[in-house]
């Protein structure tokens, strides 16, 4: 799966000249092309495997500093329906709740798969809502510090609470839209059958850190003294990697808002 074409990212290519020339595998293949590689070329299972490995755990190293790359925002799920139960549609019940989730939206007795999350989510940042079949701008829900408080249904949700994979609710009382904000994930990448060449991931400047965590999973198989040695790179290619974003963020004067002022909401 190409994930853009634009320079700014790494394609997969890149990544495994370099894990080649890192591993002394830099050599002429099958084709006689000095570069392809005797043992990781593009086709081998073990690099497409090592390759896909190094770059899910490198998406996981981003998401802690918040790489903005893997967030999305502005995903609007319409007109999830009113609260439902045995006491009837729309109609206030503290005993139910109601569930976003990858597979459908249970309005609290019935399940809906025309309304799911989006594949791609890992989990939600944050949350908006408003009434559904207007235009009216967003309001921002709140998360829950622990377990949603029971309590009767409101013409609007208010709250969310994230478990079991999946985003919970109290419900509503009428239909209602929400906005989700969410860190997201990729699907892997190497394959035997894709454009090496044209298939970037869309991390900027990892071409180190990914290539790095390679060689660490390839020397392990090896054995022997190197090992160390390509864990030492490894870390300090992913760090200077974080660094790069987290001084870009505090060069933002981010300002905390007076408590009660309702500023962000």
């Amino acid at each position: 799966m190409a994930v853009g074409g634009q320079n700014n990212y790494p394609s997969l290519n890149v990544i495994a000249n370099l894990v080649r020339s890192l591993v002394n595998d830099d050599k002429a293949g099958a084709t006689g092309t000095p570069g392809e590689g005797q043992i990781l070329t593009n086709s081998s299972v073990t690099l497409q495997n090592l390759m896909n490995s190094a770059i899910r755990e490198t998406y996981r190293d981003v998401r802690i500093t918040r790489q903005p790359t893997l967030i999305k925002d502005n995903y609007v799920l319409e007109g999830m329906t009113p609260v439902n139960s045995p006491l009837g549609v729309g109609v206030a019940n503290p005993a139910v709740q109601v569930a976003l989730q990858f597979v459908g939206y249970f309005d609290g007795l019935e399940m809906n798969s025309d309304i799911s999350l989006p594949g791609d989510m890992l989990f939600p940042l944050e949350m908006w809502e408003r009434q559904s079949g207007t235009d009216h701008p967003f309001g921002l829900m709140t998360q829950a510090s622990g377990a949603l408080a029971p309590r009767e249904q409101v013409s609007s949700l208010r709250e969310w609470e994230w478990r079991t994979d999946g985003i919970w609710m109290h419900g509503a009382t009428q239909a209602r839209d929400v906005r989700l904000r969410y860190m997201a994930t990729y699907a892997d990448l190497a394959s035997p059958n894709i454009d090496w060449a044209n298939t970037y991931v869309p991390v900027m400047d990892s071409q180190e850190a990914i290539a790095d965590k390679v060689v660490v999973r390839y020397t392990a198989r090896l054995g022997g003294d190197s090992l160390q040695y390509a864990m030492e790179k490894a870390k300090e290619s992913m760090l200077r990697l974080k660094q790069e974003f987290v001084k870009s963020q505090q060069m933002v004067d981010y300002q905390r808002p007076v408590f009660g002022s309702g500023v962000g909401r």
